[in-house]
């Protein structure tokens, strides 16, 4: 089967997932716009089901983009701290601004707001020390040295914190679609995401390059200290954004990557780029559903589904590359 007659069945697989999205949920409701109560339900879903299939998509190309620059194949969007820094920033939201009135237009904008300059902060100071590493390597082990290091000052608010905020804290580092956010304020998430994924796709490439080894890259003319610039730009905007909104999602930044190559059996970035995008979309409405199937008594936390479906794949990935 060729690539374009994979992804035409992936992209109808994706209308699938969309309509049963909408449809589905612990009230089972089909469009009916003449129902006032209907309407409601679809007020709620829609946008849920939009936050899955963009960050889906972001979280998916993030954990591509990682993977590539550090050639490792268990690299994901949160092994270099960023998402460690923004749970920095929900926790100064959560247990230090909570509660002292000072807040930017709404208290939910505010906590989001400091998750985005707490992953932008972890990441201008990755960028900053990545001018004085010549290995990428290195700056993987920087990286998650700054994510335990930050990681320490969250359990020290963590611990000290009051029940009520501690409560609010481990909801949010479950992870939702849904995270009661104003409609009229997600386009602010969703636009950053999609012109980021847009410009992704401007760094084919380079990414190509880089999967050779960076000497035979810099060989090739690849200015490695600039692409690793903007990969690491991008992926801690996309980690940032996606993880404000939706709190850290585990297992899709790492697996989705791998499943898209072996799906079209390529490792060239024209193919593996699009293909990564609609998979990670399809794989976040499919976590999505699954955590909000009716029967359930309310809604599972969505990293419990990431995973419970990603873990095995991984585990997978670990023994078709032979890492044992």
């Amino acid at each position: 089967m060729s690539f374009v007659n994979k992804f035409i069945g992936l992209s109808i697989i994706l209308l699938l997932l969309l309509f049963v999205g909408v449809s589905l949920g612990s009230v089972l409701a089909f469009p009916d716009f003449s129902d006032e109560t209907t309407l409601n339900i679809f007020k709620l879903r829609i946008p849920r089901t939009i936050t899955a299939l963009v960050c889906g998509a972001g979280i998916a190309i993030a954990g591509l983009l990682m993977q590539t620059l550090f050639r490792n194949p268990l690299a994901g969007p949160s092994v270099l701290g960023i998402s460690s820094g923004s749970s920095l920033g929900v926790a100064l939201g959560i247990f230090i601004l909570n509660g002292t009135g000072i807040s930017i237009i709404s208290e939910r904008l505010t906590v989001s707001t400091l998750a985005v300059i707490g992953a932008l902060a972890v990441t201008f100071l990755l960028l900053f020390v990545s001018k004085y590493l010549r290995k990428s390597n290195t700056l993987l082990i920087v990286g998650l040295m700054v994510g335990y290091f930050v990681s320490s000052i969250v359990n020290v608010f963590s611990f000290y914190g009051n029940k009520t905020n501690l409560q609010s804290f481990v909801y949010w580092g479950l992870g939702s679609f849904d995270k009661e956010v104003d409609f009229a304020i997600l386009p602010y998430y969703y636009v950053p995401v999609i012109l980021l994924i847009v410009i992704v796709f401007l760094l084919q490439k380079p990414l190509n390059l880089l999967l050779m080894g960076e000497k035979y890259a810099v060989s090739l003319g690849l200015n490695i200290k600039r692409n690793r610039f903007i990969i690491i730009l991008v992926v801690g905007l996309l980690t940032g954004l996606i993880t404000a909104l939706c709190g850290p999602i585990a297992f899709l930044g790492i697996a989705t990557p791998h499943l898209a190559r072996n799906f079209i059996s390529s490792s060239n970035h024209k193919h593996v780029i699009p293909f990564t995008i609609m998979l990670g979309a399809c794989l976040g409405l499919i976590c999505d559903i699954i955590s909000r199937l009716p029967g359930l008594d309310g809604n599972l936390p969505l990293n419990a589904v990431t995973s419970f479906i990603g873990a095995p794949l991984v585990i997978w990935i670990i023994f078709k590359n032979k890492m044992v």
